[in-house]
Parts: structure tokens; sequence; C-alpha cells
């Protein structure tokens, strides 16, 4: 079965909004044996509408689309969906009691124009939205199938899951795809190409590479009539990629580096303070995103100017021999946190975010301390010079050298 998504909205197409509804359907689609074919944008147009979802029925068997369902003028799905199979809508009872009862909950007078939410046509039928007033279509014609659904996340993933899911896997043919995704660090493109080039041949195997912020993620695919079979052509990939890349792995799949050095840090019954300068705030954000942080991490301070830094414990004789963005002061950030808040570890980071290069040191350049039991080390690098990417870059930077200097220390525990 092959399939199209079609994301609808002029917002997307401004870039008013972010469409995270196909990237999530995409990765839906290959453990269901689902090839995915295309995903486009499309705005609040009929026409256009109408001429993107006429391509996608003629190149896929099923044609998923998110948004466009609600109540107002410029919600055109179904009335695409309706003029592509030449049918004519019609007000479906049952869609509209459901629609005022829910009104009725919310303790609110249907308006009128929520009327159109239950219009269906003769070869579809309504897909019940537990989370909003705009139930979805499924839509069945000519061997095709349209799947129409909400464009509010929090609507379309419990209507996928519960009520369309269900029913493609009734369609869907008997086979799988197994993907299975290697997450590294400290290796580009290139130099990563170089050692695992002659796996991307294999014949049963589709293998590819793609930059994150986190590192290179290396893909393994596989296609097989279920999912023991699958499992079996994979294992070998998995087994060699694991001897050619070792410690450059750090997580695979749906891990996140965050989650794991919590994971880590927990296991060693480790503590972190940091102090962070150019970054803002975003390494505390980012490590107090996974739940029970709290259990590993004492805190975090924001330094931006010299005076807090040296109000904090860094010394002042560093940052006037050497300048604030150094190695020496970040290292000495680090050294401080670590005191300050009596932790295991602490994280230093002073950099240039930009646009202005700061005491002679170019956009992008980063410093970043590690200070634990055994000493301080820091660890310099240049970013491209857009200050998100800086900020993020930097942030995972720490991450990875923290993940680095826990993998260390477990491998002493080991005798390694």
């Amino acid at each position: 079965m092959r399939a199209d998504i079609i994301s609808i909205g002029t917002e997307i197409l401004m870039g008013e909004l972010v469409d995270t509804n196909a990237p999530y359907l995409a990765a839906q689609l290959p453990p269901m044996g689902i090839e995915l074919q295309r995903i486009t944008q499309v705005s609040d147009d009929i026409n256009m509408l109408a001429e993107v979802l006429q391509q996608a029925s003629q190149r896929s068997d099923l044609v998923l689309t998110t948004g466009g369902l609600g109540p107002t003028d410029d919600d055109l799905t179904r009335e695409a969906i309706a003029q592509l199979v030449g049918e004519t809508m019609y007000l479906d009872t049952q869609s509209l009691t459901h629609l005022q009862e829910t009104f009725r909950q919310r303790g609110a007078a249907m308006p009128n124009a929520n009327v159109k939410q239950a219009n269906l046509i003769p070869s579809g039928r309504s897909i019940l939205n537990a989370r909003g007033t705009a139930p979805g279509w499924w839509v069945e014609k000519d061997g095709k199938i349209i799947v129409a659904m909400p464009g509010p996340p929090g609507e379309m993933h419990p209507m996928w899951e519960t009520e369309v899911q269900p029913q493609l896997r009734l369609h869907a043919p008997g086979t799988v795809i197994l993907t299975r995704s290697f997450k590294t660090h400290g290796l580009g493109e290139s130099a990563l190409n170089e050692l695992i080039a002659h796996l991307f041949h294999l014949p049963d195997v589709s293998l590819g590479m793609y930059a994150q912020a986190q590192g290179v993620q290396v893909r393994a695919r596989v296609r097989a009539q279920n999912n023991e079979e699958a499992q079996k052509l994979l294992l070998p990939v998995e087994a060699e990629l694991r001897r050619l890349l070792g410690d450059y792995i750090w997580g695979v799949d749906d891990q996140v580096l965050e989650e794991q050095v919590g994971k880590e840090m927990t296991r060693q019954g480790l503590t972190l303070a940091i102090m962070e300068s150019c970054t803002g705030g975003l390494l505390a954000h980012t490590i107090t995103q996974v739940p029970g942080s709290s259990h590993y991490f004492k805190g975090g301070l924001v330094a931006y100017t010299n005076e807090m830094k040296i109000a904090w414990g860094v010394d002042p004789a560093l940052i006037r021999d050497y300048g604030a963005v150094s190695p020496q002061v970040a290292q000495d950030m680090a050294r401080s946190a670590r005191e300050r808040m009596g932790t295991d570890i602490g994280i230093g980071i002073t950099g240039v975010a930009g646009p202005e290069e700061l005491e002679g040191n170019p956009v992008g350049t980063v410093h970043i301390g590690l200070a634990h039991a055994g000493g301080t080390i820091h660890f310099s690098r240049r970013y491209p010079s857009q200050r998100v990417l800086v900020k993020q870059r930097a942030t995972m930077q720490a991450m990875i050298e923290l993940w680095n200097l826990l993998k260390g220390k477990r491998d002493e525990e080991a005798g390694v």
C-alpha cells in the first residue's frame, strides 16, 4: 500500500504554524507496511486543494489529510473531497447530534456555522473526534481510501490512534517496514560515510544518514512479511554498525540524549550543577525536560555578564587576563558551579552567540568547561554564526561531553 499525506492550511505555507502532523503520521506508516510517497502542504484554496487531492489519489492507494475540517468558510477539506469523488454532501443526523451534545457538555450553544461539520458524502463515514468538534471522514471509492483528520495535534493524534490506525491495519498489506535509527556524535557525515560505505549496497537493507542537532543519525530500514523476519534482517546490520561505530553511538530510535544522561547520572548516584552564559539557560531547560531530573540536577546559574560571573565565584583575574570567552573562564565557571552547589559535576559554558564578535572572538565560538573529582577539562568549538544554532549546538555539545564523562566512569567501574 502506498500513501500520500496532505497538510492543509494557509497558515502553514505562511510560516505561522509548523506542521508537526505530517512527521507524526509518516512515522506511523512503516510499521504497517505502508510506503509513503509524498508529503504535500497546501493552502485553504478549493481549487488547489482539489488538484492536490487528485494527484495524490492517482499516485497512492491511501491519502491522509489533516486540517480544513473546522466550521469557518476557509475550511474546505470536505468540499474538496466531495468534488474529487463527484458526490454531493448531505447533513448526517448522527454527526449533528454528536456535535450538539459536545456543545451542551461545554455549557455553550452551538453556532450555526458548526452545522457544516456534520456534513457527509455517500461513500464516506464519519470518524469520531473525542477531543473536538470536527469529526473526520473515512472515504472509500474506486479502490482508494481517503482519510480526513482535524489539524490540531491534540485532536488528530487520538483520532489516529483509536479510530484510524486500527481500521487501516485491516487494509494494510501483510508486510512490515522496520526502521532502526542509530544516533551518533563526534563524526561528520563524510567521515561516517567512509566507515559504513560498504553497507549501503546490502540487498535487503536500505541505509541512510542525516544530520541533527545532536549529531548524525544512521537509519537502517528493512521490509519483510512480519516483524520477526524484519528483526532477523536487521540484526546483523545493527551488529556491524555497532562494531564499526562503537562509542560514537550514544542512542537508538526514540532515545533522547538528556534522558540517557539522566539515567546514567541516576545509576551512578551523581549530582550536577551548571553555570551558563551564551546559552542563556537553554542547558538548564534541556536537562529539566526529563521527569525526575531533580534527583541529580541541583540547579543552574545564568551568568550573562562578567559582573555576575564574578559574583558567582569566577576568578576576576581569569576574565582580565584571558577574556570572558575563553577556555580558562569556562573551566572556572564549571568549578565554581560545582563548589557553590556542592555537586559531583559542574558544567560551564561561555561563548559568542552573535550577531557581533566579542573580545576578538568570532560569532559561533564556544568554550565548555567540565569539572569533576578528577579535575577540570574544557572543549572548544566553532559553530555556524546563527544565534539560535550557536545556543542549540553548544547545549547539545555540553550534554555530549557530559555523556562521555559518564561513560568513562562507567567503563572504569566495569574495568574496561
